[in-house]
């Protein structure tokens, strides 16, 4: 309901208005899933210099420098250039990065991604057709090479 002044000073007008809109913007709304972890989204459009920290998931397509800390997931899109010190608890890498990972879950290097730099974590899974160089060390800690001699010795022929 609106008022309107009338310039001859009379009592003002009312003014009944109804709004329609098209069916088609009459949508229901996206919903986040409430048992889903929260997820959040940086376009290509982004460029990030400094030390960024989250909490959750996060999807990242734009440029960033520094250093990224979370107890979550990182998603680096294909869209991505990141030159950074990554520590987080899953880290999948679709564009570029150059840097060290530590993830203590896991880092997935994905088709046609490139990642130039350590990682350290208790998985790491790199794509045949991935570019990855650096060093891979288990969180952990070093592996112990496997004890191979009792396999060698019963297929080495035996002595006539």
């Amino acid at each position: 309901m609106f008022n309107r002044p009338n310039p001859n000073g009379k009592k003002p007008e009312t003014l009944d208005a109804t709004f329609s809109y098209p069916d088609s913007q009459k949508i229901a709304p996206a919903r986040i899933d409430s048992t889903s972890p929260r997820t959040a989204m940086i376009t290509d459009q982004v460029e990030i210099k400094g030390t960024m920290a989250f909490d959750g998931a996060l999807e990242f397509n734009g440029n960033f420098e520094g250093e990224i800390i979370s107890e979550g997931t990182l998603t680096i899109g294909s869209e991505a250039v990141i030159k950074a010190e990554i520590q987080a608890a899953k880290v999948i890498i679709r564009g570029k990065v150059q840097g060290n990972i530590i993830a203590t879950d896991s880092v997935e290097v994905c088709d046609q991604a490139e990642l130039f730099g350590d990682v350290r974590s208790a998985k790491f899974i790199l794509s045949e057709a991935a570019t990855f160089r650096g060093r891979s060390d288990p969180i952990e800690g070093k592996a112990a090479a496997p004890e191979f001699s009792p396999v060698f010795r019963r297929l080495s022929p035996k002595s006539k």
